[in-house]
């Protein structure tokens, strides 16, 4: 089964009249060639002037200020289109993370708690008394994120914090249960692709070990929760060897659930808090999903007429 070229073109008009900007300009590069500097130039509308990212560059929280979190977003924009380390974006981001490291508690924390002054979803909510928002239940979710940029733009960290983070990364890991939640994994991920020889075969071993006891079941994949194209985004993944006949399935349900406006929608919501608030952020999200289950379904040749 594939995505039609006539539903290809039904996405891609979804997403240059209805999605943000940046994921207009993201399209562009991607599938037409696009200038990667008009990624950046909208990229950064989202960035303030101490570096950090804000200004709802993650939907589900509408806060304007700085936060971790949200700064892990726009290093995912920035290391999509390859901005180089001599990049004023690049060297502002990096510069926000270095600054806001909480040394005593050893780690980043997601978000301020000014997040709750401004219309979020209920996992951003910031506990005043536990110091934190509900996302940060272990260290991995951003700081696991974080290193990853460290490495990636290692010229701008020193080799002594740079080598600190990456051993607590490592030791953060072998604490988590032998199957690892899924956003853990993402962070972790991300932190495989970039890390040193030195902690990057351990990661593996890890994240393989949570990849091959992790049961996809198929039955809930409308509802949010892991899937194999979360741990999988390409043929290429070194775990797509542990989900290649549930991918098949998995693709073909992403094909399946394409809407006839062009989109696809997010399989969550804000249990009806801001009501507004997310019903604009739902319609982000959609141009955002949209555009990633176009690449991923490319990355497995499944568009009619569209090669990778």
């Amino acid at each position: 089964m594939k995505l039609s070229r006539e539903q290809f073109n039904l996405a891609k008009n979804f997403i240059k009249t209805q999605a943000r900007y940046i994921d207009k300009a993201l399209f562009d590069f991607h599938f037409e060639s696009g200038d990667p500097e008009e990624v950046a130039k909208e990229l950064k509308k989202f960035q303030n002037n101490d570096g950090g990212f804000g200004n709802a560059i993650e939907p589900d929280f509408r806060l304007p200020n700085s936060s971790p979190m949200a700064t892990t977003i726009g290093m995912q924009y920035a290391k999509e289109i390859n901005l180089h380390t001599d990049h004023a974006i690049v060297n502002q981001a990096i510069n926000y993370l270095l600054t806001n490291y909480d040394e005593d508690e050893r780690r980043w924390h997601a978000v301020p708690k000014e997040v709750n002054e401004f219309a979020h979803a209920p996992w951003w909510h910031f506990d005043i008394e536990k110091n934190r928002c509900g996302v940060e239940d272990t260290w991995a979710n951003p700081s696991a994120e974080i290193a990853s940029y460290f490495n990636l733009y290692n010229s701008l960290v020193s080799k002594d914090f740079l080598d600190m983070i990456n051993l607590l990364a490592l030791d953060e890991l072998t604490e988590l249960p032998e199957q690892i939640e899924m956003h853990d994994f993402a962070c972790y991920q991300r932190l495989l692709d970039t890390a040193p020889p030195s902690i990057a075969e351990t990661i593996l071993q890890c994240l393989e070990k949570s990849v091959a006891i992790t049961n996809f079941d198929k039955s809930k994949w409308s509802d949010y929760g892991i899937t194999p194209l979360h741990v999988c985004l390409s043929p290429d993944s070194p775990f797509y060897k542990f989900v290649k006949e549930e991918m098949e399935e998995n693709l073909d349900y992403v094909i399946n659930n394409f809407t006839s406006e062009g989109s696809w929608n997010p399989n969550w919501s804000w249990f009806g808090q801001y009501d507004e608030e997310w019903n604009h952020a739902k319609n982000e999200w959609k141009g955002y999903i949209t555009l990633r289950n176009l690449l991923t379904l490319r990355s497995f040749d499944r568009i009619e007429g569209v090669s990778n």
